[in-house]
């Protein structure tokens, strides 16, 4: 009996575990997204491609008035230890350049989810 109280002892710190990483997680997502939407006018588009198997995707990108990515940031993997990085592939580049991007399906679909927010900020704007 005490080898069961072991294993759900280890499942509780390992449940409690993952929901504090998944807030430090959280707060990171929340401080970028908001130190990313400080800079300058423009719009702001967040992407996710979650994926049940495999490497997810959180895009962030930043353009000015005219559509030109001018911040870019991406998270990509599959545990909550994922930082956002600078994504230099996107910046300078216009959003019809960016969606014909096809390099990674995850990382599409994020990028393409981000487009589209920021189109249909520009179109209300």
């Amino acid at each position: 009996m005490q080898w069961w109280n072991t294993v759900i002892m280890i499942f509780i710190f390992a449940w409690f575990l993952q929901i504090a990483l998944s807030y430090v997680q959280s707060k990171h997502y929340q401080q970028t997204v908001r130190s990313m939407s400080r800079h300058g006018t423009g719009f702001l588009g967040v992407g996710v491609a979650k994926r049940k198997l495999g490497v997810g995707s959180v895009v962030i990108l930043v353009t000015d008035l005219n559509g030109v990515v001018t911040q870019a940031k991406e998270l990509t993997g599959v545990t909550v230890f994922g930082r956002f990085k600078q994504a230099t592939d996107f910046i300078g580049r216009s959003l019809s350049e960016i969606e014909a991007f096809h390099n990674d399906k995850s990382r599409f679909h994020a990028v393409r989810g981000a487009v589209e927010q920021i189109k249909n900020q520009a179109m209300n704007h």
